[in-house]
């Protein structure tokens, strides 16, 4: 029988690709900015405390691919199926964008080329442009799916507990790699409390899809946003001042502890959103996420363009700047994308997985 569709999902695609793009648009704030500026503390907000963004575009990934193959034949047929999915819309728009970032960082001279070996070695890493390990990691976390699929089916205790586990073997590492750093690359373990958090959603989907009432909703929000505070002022005596005022692994806990529950408020904010939205704010957001994979591969490209030509080096047209250039790379990513869409019918090899555009058919 084929499952329902999860509608409300595209909420939290969209809301994570918006902190994605806010987060590298204001980044450029802590160059210019003193620590002790008041306007510090705002760009820190904007900057850090929207840093979930990542543990949501995994939490998705999880609870959707075990939503969807959790009980489909472990068959070689279905993993060879879902690798197939995975290398055409992930990894050949991941190889397409890896070798223009390489490119274009060369024309533009803030990188060098050092010849095939050095690209071979950065589409393994990521390595081609900054946010591009991110797909490296989902890569892994893909690859070892089936592995996660067998261990829910024969264990009911990985089943009940999915989520406390990932929790846990990503809290060890993170502390031990902390301590003896044992790996420099990025690797599946720095996710995979949300990832299997995520799964362990879509695993229980059914008992987890009603909403809360509006007072756990705003007991919730509360919580998030007073753990998130916290965080973020931990972040920055931790990182950015260099004076903590914790071990490591406390602040860890506490970071990792506020992107879960960020990532469930979101998933149970988008459930109500979607039962009372109007339906051109639904349609807004279903537009969006279609395009939520292309914003993350080319607003690096149009952000870096959007700065050489609207700049400046202080003052209030600084700070101006900064925001204008946000809703200038969100639209500008939005209009290439869809006008690529529209025109090219192979454009999910450099975007993603694409519906058919509005008024074509399939093999039209």
């Amino acid at each position: 029988m084929k499952k329902e569709r999860i509608e409300s999902l595209k909420y939290m695609r969209v809301v994570a690709m918006s902190f994605v793009v806010l987060i590298h648009t204001t980044g450029v704030a802590f160059f210019h900015v003193p620590t002790d500026s008041p306007l510090y503390q705002v760009y820190l907000f904007l900057n850090r405390f929207t840093r979930f963004e990542g543990a949501v575009f995994v939490f998705l990934s999880g609870m959707l691919l075990f939503y969807n193959y959790e009980d489909k034949p472990f068959t070689v047929k279905t993993w060879l199926g879902f690798y197939r999915k995975r290398f055409l819309y992930i990894l050949a728009p991941y190889i397409v964008w890896s070798v223009f970032y390489e490119w274009f960082g060369h024309v533009m001279g803030y990188r060098s080329f050092d010849g095939i070996g050095q690209l071979f070695s950065d589409l393994l890493d990521g390595g081609a442009n900054y946010q591009l390990y991110f797909i490296m990691i989902l890569v892994q976390l893909y690859f070892l799916m089936p592995v996660f699929v067998f261990l829910v089916r024969k264990f009911p205790f990985v089943r009940k507990w999915l989520f406390l586990i990932g929790f846990l073997a990503e809290f060890i590492y993170q502390v031990l790699n902390r301590t003896y750093e044992w790996i420099d690359f990025p690797f599946f373990m720095v996710y995979l409390a949300s990832f299997l958090f995520g799964g362990w959603t879509g695993i229980h989907y059914q008992k987890l899809k009603t909403p809360w009432s509006a007072g756990k909703y705003l007991a919730v929000s509360i919580a998030t946003f007073v753990i998130g505070i916290v965080y973020m002022e931990l972040y920055l005596k931790h990182n950015i001042l260099k004076e903590p005022v914790m071990p490591y692994a406390p602040f860890k806990f506490i970071a990792m502890f506020y992107y879960l529950l960020a990532c469930f408020l979101l998933f149970k904010l988008g459930i109500r959103l979607d039962q009372v939205a109007p339906k051109r704010i639904q349609n807004g957001a279903e537009r969006l996420r279609i395009y939520s994979f292309g914003f993350y591969l080319v607003h690096p490209f149009i952000l870096y363009l959007w700065e050489m030509w609207l700049s400046s080096e202080g003052g209030w047209t600084f700070h101006a700047l900064i925001f204008i250039r946000y809703v200038l790379v969100m639209a500008s990513c939005y209009g290439l994308i869809r006008i690529v869409h529209l025109l090219f019918p192979g454009a999910w090899f450099i975007f993603g997985k694409l519906p058919p555009p509005k008024g074509r058919t399939v093999g039209r």
